[in-house]
């Protein structure tokens, strides 16, 4: 089929009920029929369904202090996992998508406050009742989702009892189709509490006396309450590509009025009247529908109505069709049930199987149906082929309000998805995550999956770059082989060692290192010509402007072989390396990756100059052309690096007629002059011990020798027009940045050419600008080598890479590994990973372990010590012996001793953060801290040491430190007989007014 208009895609779903956490394992259940209720409980009580994670939560991603999270109803936690669950399941990454997004969420009776956060005076003082009542009303849970994620659409909570959840999904519709937002999240969530406690059955109660639910049997007498979650995320049809797992056609919600015997009773006639509008609203026919999941409690009366409203709207139609009830096998999770109902039937249309309702050791036979093309199918079996897989879903609410909603099949495909490969045979992966513990979690999920998974690699990589949200600690990894299976092995391999490469920030600095001539060019460019159109056009762009100018002809210079005579000829080599350093500038900014200071050595210099506007690029190829002619006709010369400092070499060099070319380093220096003079210095160092190494050129550059091209070649600079350069570029003569009246004096590229290259200051100048990446933009890894060097054991080290390597490794593999490194220190890059054609269901982010409870435990007790593996949202109060008993309920009303100020302000911020033990330097404002919980902390410290600190002063002495050091000048400045007066006079009054 094809999507109709004014159809809603279902892209995305995630799920925690009894038995399941996530889809997957969830239709696995309900395929096998498995009950996943625990029935009678050890204690005589029936048990309630339970969920995974009811106590558990990952506040870090989130945004939220440990102390935030503990005074947080559950059912706010839970529901913002299964969201983000949902969202990575639609492999939508919202904080790139385009458009609004909508939130229409509801949960169950929030008990969590009075029976635990009130309950507990430390955490509550430590809260404050606003931010209590933000983690508790019901008010919050939809806006508190919008915050948490960014999203700018509607946030709605909706709340009408067991029907919550479908009512939602309905408002989600007529949101996107009336375009108030672009993409919604729609569902909801209960968790009963106290967890893991049973209930009681009596006489006339809707819940089952032996804790199993059969809907539609005989003898059935009523259900079972569960915990669970559910949610869905929708987009309108015609935009949800083919990630679609099926279209909702219709929906429609009534309220069954005064006609019924009570509040609480349910209407055959409201509940068919729903029926018939969204099957009018969907322009389906009853026959169409092959598949219904009930409402399906299994209580009596209630099974009664629903089977009459059935019978009335769908009875008639030939066509047979199946019923369904979800509850049978987890329960009834009350405001999620609708949603969960819908994510069953969603499976189902998406497997083309119809599910069967469990069969349960105690069923009474099945109850009249009400019609005969009803059928309650006790066993999975395939839908039938011929037919359009058309469903339905129901849900009605205690109170009234019902909820129905027509879905279909997801439509096929209009056309084979083909897209181009980014960088054939070769990939990269990414992943992102909160922390290094949840990276390295979230990896090590992913790399058993695939292994495991049989889906297109590609499929999961692009899943990864265009479907996960970008979080700041990063991985980043090219996968490169030669098919499918080698990939699948290359990317676990990868995957089952990842940790975090680097920590994103908003835009950071980029140096570039630009190699001059003495670099190995055989081969350079061929592999990522290849792989690269996109690069291939820049490349043929700067090589024409070489040959514009009258250079030489570079075409199919990356095929020449290593010894061909004309890697030695300087007029070729210097337009070569011009050309090609230009045009990898280039393809970062196509990237995304904007260079801010740039690092030639020699010819780069001149590339960085032209990069940087101090030339045009015809003008800076000009140069580059003439230079190395230039060059060329100097007499013939040697250049050797010796491996030691400046002093050393020239010491070495003594007596020689030789001169210092370039201090590339504090331990290497290159040295240049006749081929004879050249060689009786490297005996003296050989003598010395001191390694050299012979470079490949034809002549002493940077030399003596160099002195008559210097001159002619500021002849030619004097012709061409200059400006001051628009980003940084370090000149090879000071080692300092290039000034504006520098650039633009012609002598300066004349005395560039002729002196030694102070490229060692010159490194020495940008790592002291604290760049976040350095690139090296060239052939080979010497200088991006070195820098990793310097930068060894220093507080920042930048992310270091190489654009194209020294041809030990593919060099397509090199520069996507280069521009992977750059996303992970938090460059835009773009456009590195092909899209997939829908996205991969693998497995999503690896939330934290941690438990987020108030002091009292899940049963109502206090709280066990935690178990292995797992941590306690708020440790003990700094200096607490937790075997003594309770904390002090605050640091005194007598007030603090010599030297105890600050070790009582230290608890006072641990019960508001919760989380690591204070240091000196926390901030409170980085640590998380917000207005309204600055508020809190000030009015328990003037409450409790008897000052007054202002919130200003709290903006104003942010560490804890110096907020100690503030608080501890206020008291010394107290008057304390004044307060005690006062204190006498008030206790006074309170006597006179007991006697009157």
């Amino acid at each position: 089929m094809h999507a109709p208009e004014n159809a809603v895609a279902v892209i995305g779903v995630a799920l925690r009920v009894p038995g399941a956490a996530d889809p997957d394992t969830f239709w696995d259940n309900v395929v096998r029929g498995h009950v996943a209720l625990p029935g009678a409980l050890a204690d005589g009580t029936l048990g309630v369904g339970g969920i995974d994670r009811f106590d558990r939560f990952d506040a870090e991603l989130f945004g939220m202090t440990p102390t935030q999270a503990a005074v947080t109803d559950p059912q706010q936690r839970v529901i913002t996992e299964v969201a983000w669950e949902a969202l990575e399941d639609a492999g939508v990454d919202t904080a790139r998508d385009p458009g609004r997004v909508g939130v229409f969420l509801g949960c169950g009776d929030s008990g969590y406050r009075h029976r635990y956060v009130e309950t507990d005076p430390t955490l509550s003082r430590a809260a404050g009742r606003q931010q209590i009542s933000l983690g508790n009303d019901k008010d919050y849970l939809a806006t508190s989702l919008a915050f948490r994620l960014g999203f700018t659409g509607p946030a709605l909570t909706v709340q009408t009892a067991c029907s919550t959840s479908l009512v939602a999904v309905h408002v989600a519709i007529r949101s996107l189709l009336t375009y108030e937002c672009d993409l919604a999240i729609a569902g909801g969530v209960t968790v009963q509490l106290p967890p893991g406690a049973g209930y009681t059955h009596h006489e006339g109660d809707v819940v089952s006396p032996d804790g199993r639910c059969r809907p539609f049997t005989r003898g059935s007498r009523g259900t079972v309450p569960s915990s669970g979650a559910g949610v869905v995320v929708l987009r309108r049809a015609e935009e949800a590509g083919r990630g679609t797992r099926a279209v909702l056609l219709g929906s429609a919600v009534n309220n069954d009025g005064a006609d019924r015997m009570s509040l609480v009773a349910p209407s055959p006639r409201g509940q068919a009247a729903v029926l018939e509008e969204a099957l009018e609203v969907a322009g389906r026919k009853p026959e169409d529908i092959g598949f219904i999941e009930t409402h399906g409690t299994g209580t009596e009366l209630g099974d009664q109505v629903e089977l009459a409203a059935l019978a009335q709207v769908y009875g008639d139609a030939a066509q047979p069709c199946a019923l369904g009830a979800v509850k049978a096998g987890i329960g009834h999770t009350d405001t999620a049930s609708g949603v969960v109902g819908l994510i069953k039937t969603v499976l189902a249309v998406q497997h083309a199987v119809i599910p069967p309702v469990p069969a349960q050791p105690g069923d009474g036979p099945d109850v009249p149906l009400g019609s005969d093309r009803f059928r309650l199918p006790r066993e999975a079996v395939p839908w039938p082929g011929e037919r359009t897989r058309y469903a339905a879903v129901s849900s009605f609410g205690l109170g009234g309000t019902n909820a129905h909603v027509i879905l279909a099949e997801p439509p096929v495909p209009a056309e084979t998805f083909e897209p181009a490969t980014a960088w054939p045979g070769r990939g990269l992966a990414v992943l992102s995550a909160a922390g290094p513990e949840a990276l390295e979690r979230t990896a090590a999920r992913l790399a058993t999956a695939v292994r495991e998974g049989t889906g297109p690699v590609s499929e999961v990589l692009g899943t990864l770059w265009h479907g996960r949200r970008r979080l700041p600690h990063r991985w980043a990894c090219p996968v490169e082989a030669a098919d499918e299976a080698s990939a699948r092995a290359a990317l676990a391999d990868a995957l089952e060692s990842a940790s975090v490469l680097a920590k994103a920030v908003s835009e950071p600095s980029v140096a570039v290192l630009l190699p001059g001539q003495g670099v190995t060019l055989a081969g350079t460019g061929r592999q990522l010509l290849a792989a690269d159109s996109d690069f291939a056009r820049e490349w043929g762009d700067t090589r024409a402007l070489v040959r514009a100018c009258g250079g030489p002809d570079l075409e199919g210079c990356w095929t020449w072989p290593a010894d061909d005579p004309r890697w030695l000829r300087t007029d070729l080599v210097q337009p070569l390396l011009f050309s090609l350093e230009l045009a990898l500038l280039h393809g970062l900014r196509r990237r995304g990756v904007t260079p801010s200071v740039l690092l030639g050595h020699s010819i780069g210099e001149l590339v960085a100059a032209t990069w940087a506007g101090v030339f045009s690029e015809e003008d800076g190829a000009t140069a580059a052309v003439e230079r190395g002619r230039l060059m060329s006709l100097a007499p013939a010369g040697a250049m050797t690096a010796v491996l030691a400092g400046e002093d050393t070499a020239r010491e070495l060099a003594e007596g020689v007629p030789v001169d210092v070319c370039a201090v590339n380093a504090a331990d290497t220096v290159v040295l240049g002059g006749a081929a004879e003079h050249i060689a009786r210095v490297e005996e003296r160092c050989r003598a010395r011990g001191v390694k050299v190494r012979r470079l490949h050129t034809a002549h002493a550059f940077h030399s003596r020798s160099m002195a008559e091209a210097a001159e002619a070649f500021t002849d030619v600079v004097g012709t061409l027009t200059l400006h001051a350069p628009r980003e940084r570029v370090l000149s090879n003569v000071t080692g300092a940045p290039l000034e504006a009246a520098q650039a633009t004096d012609p002598a300066y590229w004349g005395r560039q050419l002729r002196g030694t290259v102070r490229f060692a200051d010159a490194v020495e100048t940008l790592l002291g600008a604290s760049p976040g990446v350095v690139l090296e933009a060239g052939p080979g890894r010497t200088f991006a080598s070195q820098l990793r060097r310097a930068t060894r054991g220093a507080q920042h080290r930048p992310v270091i890479a190489e654009l194209l390597g020294d041809g030990t490794r593919d060099e397509a593999t090199v520069h996507l590994a280069a521009l992977g490194s750059a996303w992970a220190a938090g460059c835009a890059t773009d456009a590195l990973v092909t899209p997939p054609a829908g996205p991969a269901r693998i497995p999503g982010y690896a939330f934290a372990d941690t438990r987020h409870w108030t002091a009292a435990g899940p049963d109502g007790h206090p709280a066990p010590s935690a178990a292995p593996g797992t941590a306690t949202a708020r440790p003990e109060q700094p200096g607490h012996d937790a075997a003594a008993g309770p904390a002090p309920d605050g640091p005194g009303a007598d007030g603090p001793g010599a030297g105890e100020t600050p070790a009582l302000l230290a608890a006072l911020w641990q019960e508001s953060f919760g989380g690591p033990a204070i240091r000196p330097d926390d901030n409170f404002f980085e640590l998380g801290g917000t207005s309204l919980q600055a508020a809190q902390l000030i009015s328990v410290v003037n409450d409790q040491l008897l000052v007054e600190v202002r919130l200003q002063d709290l903006y104003e002495h942010s560490t804890f430190g110096d907020f100690a050091t503030l608080v501890e000048e206020l008291l010394r400045e107290r008057d304390d007989a004044h307060l005690l007066e006062l204190l006498a006079e008030i206790e006074a009054q309170g006597e006179g007014e007991g006697l009157a």
